[in-house]
């Protein structure tokens, strides 16, 4: 079978920063890939030239040019023109982008299916895009400017998803939006980290956070935690993350004060396993509507890492499999588990035990593959 992946951007391009459903679009490349289907991987890229290293049996077909707020237009004929050249069985696409409708109406015009991939807990939601110029903090003017664009690259985007012949969402929550929202079904399916990995090691005392700096993951409460724990000694707190937002350098000034803090920098993702093999203990501090189902949960699950989480628990996972703790939005609840685990090894090596089964069991699964094989061959 031969299946087009679209993406804005490629996991290990060095121009651009690490997220969930980069790694969640290579994962599926590569298990589709090793089950012998012809796979396609369409993405936009700064420079070609320094992309280096890319797996062999994945077709690539890069867009080159810088993003802008108006370049998406041009995406909705470049990307077509590619998929006309490919000629895919089916289609696949992940996340709110102009790319679903892309996707969605090349695939109704020549009759091949299309798979959309939700990646978070409000990407079922309605004027996603609308609701980001508006709680940006650009100036009255700029945002007029720019809500028309942003309007209608939400009216693609719900078109694309009611225009889908498949549909997969990561958690329950995301599949009762979609059903509300759009009146759709979609299958709930488990995030996919092909060959799992990881695998309980040495730990070291340092708890991890590794995400962007921005105001959805909120790193500045990770320094309040590392505060509140300064008197455990023994412990070093990992701050991990890169950010094109000036205001964040607040977080490093913040950080540069406190002597059990160490910041990172951004990681590239070759490079995380290593931290979350090393780290006792991860922590999200993201909002809700941040996340999904979170890599860096399962990256954690995978390394034996349990997660101290203040708000999210996909799927109720993190409580009801006893893979950490989580706060349910109380900082004091999350000061107090952080303490709690921190001074008990023997309670962070059961959790540890059981984060690797479950991740194992749940993430590398061969019927997670399958299923998405299902969906791309269904007539």
């Amino acid at each position: 079978m031969r299946i087009a992946i679209l993406a804005d951007s490629w996991l290990f391009d060095p121009a651009v920063a690490v997220n969930g459903t980069q790694v969640q679009m290579f994962h599926l490349a590569s298990a589709l890939r090793n089950r012998g289907h012809e796979v396609h991987y369409l993405s936009l890229t700064r420079d070609r030239e320094a992309l280096r290293d890319l797996p062999e049996g994945i077709r690539f077909h890069w867009i080159e040019r810088p993003v802008t707020a108006v370049s998406w237009i041009r995406d909705l004929n470049d990307y077509r023109a590619v998929l006309d050249r490919i000629r895919p069985d089916a289609l696949y696409q992940r996340g709110r982008s102009h790319l679903t409708w892309v996707a969605a109406r090349w695939a109704r015009v020549h009759g091949s299916r299309f798979v959309w991939g939700s990646n978070g807990e409000d990407a079922c939601d309605f004027w996603k895009h609308v609701k980001r110029i508006h709680a940006s903090r650009r100036s009255g003017l700029r945002k007029a400017l720019l809500y028309p664009l942003a309007a209608a690259r939400d009216l693609l985007v719900h078109e694309g998803i009611r225009r889908a012949t498949g549909i997969v969402t990561q958690t329950r929550t995301q599949a009762e939006r979609l059903r509300v929202n759009f009146g759709r079904g979609g299958l709930v399916l488990p995030s996919l980290f092909e060959g799992g990995g990881g695998g309980r090691g040495a730990k070291e005392p340092a708890v991890l956070w590794l995400a962007s700096l921005s105001e959805a993951k909120r790193p500045g409460l990770f320094l309040d935690l590392a505060r509140g724990c300064a008197d455990l000694s023994r412990w070093t707190f990992l701050l991990g993350g890169g950010t094109p937002v000036a205001a964040y350098a607040e977080i490093v000034a913040r950080a540069a004060g406190q002597p059990n803090v160490r910041m990172l920098g951004a990681v590239p993702f070759e490079e995380s396993h290593a931290l979350y093999a090393r780290a006792s203990l991860f922590v999200s501090t993201s909002r809700v509507e941040a996340d999904g189902l979170p890599n860096a949960f399962i990256q954690a699950w995978l390394h034996g890492t349990p997660v101290l989480s203040l708000q999210h628990d996909p799927n109720g996972w993190i409580e009801g499999e006893g893979l950490g703790l989580c706060a349910r939005g109380d900082e004091a609840r999350l000061l107090a588990g952080a303490r709690a685990l921190l001074q008990d090894d023997a309670l962070r090596a059961a959790m540890g035990a059981r984060c690797v089964r479950f991740a194992r069991e749940t993430f590398a699964a061969e019927e997670t593959i399958d299923a998405y094989v299902n969906l791309f061959s269904r007539s």
